[in-house]
């Protein structure tokens, strides 16, 4: 059946409606700005037994065209027309969002620009389509807060500012643009909240015409979407615009001062407008306390910069800081050494409270590891009862050696400290060791319970043990990543980054880490060593040294493997003694380096005294390695399944293909055609979690290569020979061509003879009689598919 497609828009639309088949679906796109004449074409073909599919944005009996009575009608039941049918499209997922990026972007977008642009697209598809154009373009800005640059997307022709650009040029006021630029850059708010921030009447405008629309989730909050303010500040007065954006940060400010703390992006809109309340504000102590708070969240993620314009402006309006921040500042603005000096100055009286000491002392035994100064002993003394311990726990913190003879005073310090984030450090030491070692935390606890203790550690924690926190957040993801539970978890971190100060930072990095534990058990590298760099890009800045050498660790075993000269390249002799070099070699299939040298990966093949305790990867990781050397098909299925079960979409995969490889060199035809439908469904699973995985795109986990034997027998093959023929041709038996073919078979991935000359025909392979150099491996196959 034919399909019209036309827009409402278009000054011959009721023509064109009048003008089609009755036969023929009509897709009438801007319904909600149909003029009159186009609602009675429609009418007319509706009378007539057309159908169609129109799309409204908006509710068109609440319009301002004229045409109300024709939408009622239209929408009326009378006994000449027969019933529409009206369909609610709800605003896109975060889930639909990833699939459509997938689909039309050439490359995957990081975790923090998927996140702007979903936010962005306020739940609209078309929105979405446009927004992914301008991330290609490098046309979007994602942190720290999302924003499009106006003359860059203005140069690529969007539909959206078109449409924007029009209403701004016949019928937006000054002051309405005004007022939809600044509240473009805030959280949506009630139509009464927002007119306290702008007016009403500009309100009232940016409603009618389309500009303030429903937040997608929420339809009693209102907001601007960056589309529209991306294209209305072309036709915004500067002058208006500050003055908008003043009279809106004054109203922000009164709600600071009845104790309602304001979002992250609304507290860093109210430090970032330039202050035009005179004398007055000199002496208002919340816009202080939000420059205090935004400085300290500078400072927890080292921004320099912004933190020294911080401090400059926040100087006018009368900010201080303690010493201990102090020293921090110090260490961001100048380097390490500044800031053991300024802690060095600090005076350690008997009035100080026990959650500053504990800071300070974490704070300059950090530094001391990250300064030549190391082992230059404590950066100010102490002699109160509880102080050993916490020196203890904070130097093994900040060393990376093993912690076995300190393990029992570890465990004391956990179970009897009085400070809930001393002892939550030193729990978690005790069972970071652990995970590093191949083995599960203590205790029964998931990632998700281990994660909610922080949580409700945090919410009654001191501001100034805010760093403790944020190295127990990092841990806990860390842990997380290497038990192989990044999905679960998720929710729990995102949930723990709101009892965190400066959460929208951390969660950056939450983002970050999530995408690259996605794309490692999907076995895309080059995803996850890009997310992996945003990762260590948006971590805290002070954080303990052997968790940084730890998340360091982790990146460098993602580029050793993705460059192909990771350390299980070296002689067979050489140890690959640390866990994230074994698994990441594991998870990208290179299941060749890891097979004939068992004694090189003592993760993955020597199991521990106890393998109940090991991680589950690891664990997995055996029995995958152990059945691929065995040869064993029935066993690979079996791992293969439990993998696919787990998450761990690419090692799943390489099992089931080798398995396969077996099956057919076997001629299990059964067997073969079991293991294509459970590669099918694992594809399709693998897909709902993560939109990027593709079965085609994986490395062949054999690294097989055809001999060149193998390849003289499939390429007679190919020219009609029958196997006694080659044999003949070749100089052998019977058999040996059998043996020769089924090889080729398996490696190339050929159910039968059919598919195997198929191969041979499509790609120039290797010709013992004219090139001896040339060889046909299956990775060059599978590029080449």
């Amino acid at each position: 059946m034919p399909v019209t497609p036309i827009s409402a828009r278009d000054v011959d639309a009721a023509a064109q409606l009048t003008a089609a088949s009755v036969h023929a679906i009509h897709l009438v796109d801007d319904v909600g700005e149909a003029s009159a004449e186009v609602i009675a074409a429609l009418l007319t073909r509706a009378r007539n037994g057309g159908k169609g599919l129109c799309a409204i944005t908006s509710d068109p009996s609440a319009s301002e065209s004229g045409s109300q009575e024709a939408w009622s009608a239209l929408l009326a039941r009378t006994g000449d027309l027969p019933l529409p049918r009206s369909i609610r499209l709800e605003p896109l997922s975060f889930a639909e969002t990833q699939h459509i990026v997938v689909e039309t972007s050439d490359a995957p977008l990081d975790a923090s620009m998927l996140a702007a642009v979903y936010a962005m697209s306020w739940g609209r598809p078309a929105w979405l389509l446009e927004l992914t154009h301008l991330a290609a373009q490098g046309a979007i800005t994602a942190e720290p807060w999302p924003h499009i640059d106006p003359m860059h997307a203005r140069e690529l022709g969007l539909h959206t500012f078109g449409v924007t650009d029009t209403l701004a040029r016949e019928v937006l006021t000054p002051n309405a643009i005004a007022g939809a630029v600044a509240l473009a850059q805030l959280d949506p708010r009630s139509l009464i909240g927002l007119g306290d921030l702008v007016g009403s009447d500009v309100v009232a405008s940016l409603l009618a015409h389309g500009i303030l629309i429903p937040a997608p989730h929420d339809p009693t909050q209102y907001g601007v979407p960056e589309l529209f303010a991306g294209a209305l500040e072309h036709w915004a007065d500067s002058a208006l615009v500050a003055r908008a954006e003043a009279r809106a940060a004054q109203a922000l400010l009164m709600q600071e001062s009845l104790g309602i703390p304001l979002s992250d992006r609304e507290a860093a809109y109210c430090t970032a407008v330039p202050d035009e309340g005179g004398e007055a504000s000199l002496a208002n102590p919340f816009r202080a306390h939000l420059f205090h708070r935004s400085v300290l969240d500078a400072l927890s993620f080292g921004n320099g910069g912004e933190c020294r314009d911080l401090l400059l402006r926040g100087a006018s309006v009368g900010i201080t800081l303690s010493d201990l921040d102090r020293a921090r500042a110090a260490t961001v603005l100048q380097g390490v050494l500044a800031g053991l000096r300024s802690i060095g100055l600090t005076a350690h009286s008997e009035s100080e409270s026990d959650v500053t000491r504990i800071a300070r002392i974490a704070l300059s035994r950090q530094l001391l590891a990250e300064s030549p100064m190391q082992g230059a002993g404590s950066a100010g003394g102490s002699a109160r009862s509880n102080e050993p311990a916490i020196e203890l726990l904070f130097s093994r913190w900040n060393d990376v050696d093993s912690i076995v003879a300190d393990a029992p005073e570890l465990a004391r310090i956990a179970q009897t400290h009085p400070c809930a984030e001393v002892a939550l450090l030193a729990d978690q030491l005790l069972d970071f060791e652990e995970v590093k070692q191949g083995r599960k935390p203590h205790g029964t606890a998931t990632c998700s319970e281990r994660i909610a203790r922080v949580t409700d550690i945090a919410v009654g924690s001191a501001p100034e043990l805010r760093d403790l926190l944020a190295a127990s957040a990092v841990i806990e993801s860390m842990i997380a990543l290497y038990m192989g539970d990044t999905d679960g978890s998720d929710i729990a971190l995102f949930s723990l980054s709101e009892t965190l100060p400066a959460s929208a930072m951390h969660r950056a990095w939450i983002r970050h880490l999530g995408a690259a534990g996605q794309a490692i058990a999907s076995g895309d590298m080059p995803r996850a060593y890009r997310e992996w760099e945003l990762v260590e890009e948006h971590l805290p800045r002070f954080l303990p040294q052997r968790l940084v050498a730890f998340v360091r660790d982790t990146g460098n075993a993602i580029q050793r493997t993705l460059n192909g000269h990771a350390d299980s390249d070296g002689p067979a002799s050489d140890a690959v003694d640390d866990l994230s070099t074994q698994l990441i070699t594991y998870f990208s299939g290179r299941i060749d380096r890891i097979g004939p040298r068992a004694r090189r990966f003592g993760y993955l093949h020597d199991a521990p005294n106890d393998s109940s305790r090991s991680l589950v990867a690891t664990r997995l990781a055996r029995a995958h390695v152990q059945a691929a050397n065995e040869q064993n098909p029935a066993a690979l299925v079996q791992v293969g399944e439990i993998l696919t079960a787990q998450g761990f979409w690419a090692p799943a995969a390489f099992a089931l293909q080798e398995a396969r490889r077996i099956f057919v060199r076997r001629r299990a035809t059964g067997s073969v055609n079991h293991c294509a439908s459970l590669l099918t469904a694992l594809e399709a699973a693998a897909m709902r979690v993560d939109p990027w995985f593709r079965l085609a795109s994986l490395p062949d986990a054999g690294h097989l290569h055809l001999t060149p034997r193998e390849v003289a027998t499939a390429r007679l093959l190919v020219n009609g020979l029958s196997n006694k023929e080659i044999a003949v041709r070749l100089r052998c038996s019977v058999r040996t061509v059998e043996s020769h073919l089924a090889q080729a078979r398996a490696k190339l991935g050929a159910a039968d003879r059919k598919e195997l000359g198929a191969i041979m025909r499509d790609f120039a392979l290797y010709d013992p009689q004219t090139d001896r150099r040339r060889r046909a491996d299956s990775r060059q196959l599978s590029a080449m598919r």
